[in-house]
């Protein structure tokens, strides 16, 4: 199935990165800033976000299409619907938090980002945390590949941040996560999944840059203690204000 496969890579890359430790420290700082008591978590995921997220707030609700991934929040004792989003929900919420769950099909993400504004209340915050948009590890190591959808990306995330300005002003911040291996092939399974996204064919794909991918790490990733990788998260919040209710 689709879904072991995508969740078996998931958690071989979770082994080696400190992104979920990361990202909960700064939506933790948010929602405790603005003082969040509703949350909306769109794309919830496998529960080592989610879980202590919901833990901050007073009503937390999670969408997650995933079976395993809604089945670990339901036994956690979170309210979960199974479904793809955009789907008709009658609340709305203090925070809407898409973290790395926006879909980049060009005809998608725009209709995504639009009806996870339509769940924000009044004086509320959009908060999307996406990988695209600027340099880091990852660019680099795609530059170096010659892998082609990097330009793809950097345009829907232009476009991404054209439509979220239309909603009002956007606060941009980033944080940096790391993915650490001891050994070179561990970290290029790591990668695979980033580059695959789950998807076999691509994962295939990735592994025919081997050579590619040794002299990269090598040059630019190696440290006595092995090899590290950077990832940036770019946290992109709008607030809801009066005059901009959708």
């Amino acid at each position: 199935m689709k879904e072991d496969v995508y969740v078996n890579d998931f958690a071989k890359f979770l082994l080696h990165t400190n992104e979920k430790r990361v990202l909960q420290s700064e939506i933790e700082k948010i929602i405790v800033k603005k003082k969040i008591n509703s949350l909306l978590d769109i794309g919830a995921g496998n529960g080592l976000l989610s879980i202590p997220l919901s833990k901050k707030v007073n009503q937390y609700l999670a969408i997650e299409p995933k079976v395993s991934y809604a089945r670990i929040l339901r036994n956690a004792g979170l309210e979960v619907i199974q479904e793809e989003f955009p789907i008709k929900i009658n609340k709305m919420f203090e925070m809407v938090l898409l973290s790395h769950s926006i879909p980049y099909s060009i005809n998608k993400y725009n209709l995504f980002i639009e009806n996870a504004w339509k769940l924000v209340k009044q004086n509320g915050i959009l908060l999307i945390i996406t990988y695209r948009g600027k340099e880091d590890n990852w660019t680099q190591l795609m530059d170096y590949l010659g892998a082609s959808f990097i330009d793809r990306d950097h345009t829907v995330f232009k476009n991404m941040l054209e439509t979220l300005s239309s909603f009002g002003n956007l606060q941009l911040n980033t944080v940096f996560s790391s993915v650490k291996t001891d050994n070179i092939e561990d970290m290029i399974e790591a990668l695979s999944f980033v580059f695959s996204n789950g998807k076999q064919e691509r994962k295939k794909e990735f592994f025919l840059f081997n050579s590619k991918l040794h002299q990269f790490l090598n040059k630019f990733c190696k440290t006595a203690e092995g090899y590290i990788f950077q990832f940036q998260h770019i946290f992109i919040s709008t607030k809801k204000n009066n005059h901009l209710i959708s």
